[in-house]
């Protein structure tokens, strides 16, 4: 590669997908510059200042090296070596990532806290900036690489080399002080197995149940530290955290997730928008509460009056014993009657269905309580212990014994 072909393939690339580069050569003269863009960031002193990180002289990168600023652009800088010597770099950029809507910008631009009028021409400074994936401007520095060394490159490489050069990695406290330190004051965080049954709840619709476990913190532990600095971030970020097991439970237990994504967006935008902690556990009771009520409703959706009512009987009554006759008459209906609705609508016929749910109650009290599984077949109105263990088996494949021992 001749340095003469540099420039050549600097115009190539610009005028095939109009994106702003930039060859400088060794002595840091700009050689070739050729861009769309009528204006800089008027809130930066980019042009190489941002590449000094990266020590380009001294070390060699055989690849294309990514940056992002602090105001989301995104460039790509290739090292032009010969016989190992450097002669230069092709900086590519600025652009800017397709899901950076207008909105998004917008709140970019708030969070400088720049004034108004040096709003307005980032404003419009990010408007002219070309929208391209990472995946795109990745291709394009592979040609761009292959051009001037004829050599292929792996995605996946450029990637892990990248997290590499950029010694990017974010500090954090030692975890193994931070443990030994709560083992000492006897502060550990709350049992997982309380916050693994409070999203089960909400997979399942069970929103009362959720509320009654929800107001009643576990009797040990604590919720983690998650802002040092500030109550009410901390708060805020419990409360994202929450609404996001929260999510992905009401996905889990048959939301749409167009519907679940959509309602998270929205509480954890309106939980940003609070100013005062106290409302916050209020507010994320609120949220959770919804997303169980949701799924209940999913659930119930595709059954008729009736057959909800009898679902909603067999839910609240599940403690006790439950019979096709008291369902006929809870909806005032002959027996045969209701058991072929429910068994056309349900798929499957009554009786089974009291039986699988009453399994699926049984694998809740296996996994989140300490009853034995003679408690369990009582409670749940089972003839006794080994009708119990049959049934169960029908449902799971296993015994409840095994089923508790791989809980």
């Amino acid at each position: 590669m001749l340095l003469k072909d540099v420039d050549y393939i600097c115009k190539l690339i610009y005028e095939s997908f109009n994106i702003p580069i930039t060859f400088i050569d060794h002595n840091d003269m700009v050689k070739f510059e050729q861009s769309s863009l009528s204006i800089k960031n008027p809130n930066s002193t980019f042009h190489h200042n941002i590449f000094k990180q990266f020590n380009f002289k001294k070390e060699t990168f055989l690849f294309p090296l990514f940056v992002k600023t602090e105001h989301y652009e995104e460039f790509f800088i290739i090292q032009i070596r010969q016989e190992n010597e450097y002669k230069g770099m092709i900086i590519v950029g600025p652009t800017l990532a397709p899901e950076l809507t207008n909105d998004r910008l917008a709140a970019l631009i708030n969070d400088m806290n720049v004034q108004k009028s040096l709003g307005e021409k980032l404003v419009y400074y990010f408007e002219t900036l070309p929208r391209l994936s990472h995946m795109k401007l990745m291709n394009i520095s592979m040609q761009i690489y292959y051009m001037l060394y004829q050599e292929t490159l792996d995605p996946a490489e450029i990637i892990l080399k990248n997290s590499k050069a950029g010694d990017l990695t974010f500090k954090i406290e030692d975890p193994e002080v931070t443990i030994s330190q709560q083992r000492e004051n006897v502060s550990f965080h709350h049992d997982f197995m309380y916050e693994k049954r409070l999203f089960q709840f909400i997979k399942e619709g069970r929103k009362e149940e959720f509320l009654k476990i929800f107001k009643i913190s576990p009797e040990n532990g604590k919720v983690g530290i998650l802002s040092k600095k500030s109550q009410l971030r901390h708060s805020k970020n419990l409360g994202i955290t929450a609404i996001t097991l929260a999510t992905r439970a009401a996905i889990e237990g048959g939301l749409h997730y167009e519907i679940a994504y959509t309602l998270s967006d929205l509480y954890i935008q309106s939980l940003e928008e609070l100013t005062d902690c106290s409302l916050i556990d209020p507010f994320i009771e609120q949220a959770l509460s919804e997303f169980a009520d949701r799924v209940r409703k999913q659930k119930q959706q595709s059954y008729s009056k009736p057959i909800n009512k009898c679902m909603n009987y067999i839910y609240t009554h599940l403690y006790e014993e439950l019979t096709l006759t008291q369902l006929a008459e809870l909806v005032d209906m002959h027996p045969n009657y209701v058991s072929s609705l429910f068994k056309k609508e349900v798929g499957m016929p009554i009786a089974e269905y009291i039986h699988q749910t009453k399994i699926d109650e049984a694998k809740t009290l296996l996994t989140f309580t300490d009853y034995s599984l003679l408690k369990i077949s009582t409670i749940l109105n089972f003839h006794d212990q080994s009708y119990f263990t049959k049934v169960f088996k029908k449902y799971t494949g296993i015994t409840p014994k095994k089923y508790k021992t791989l809980t």
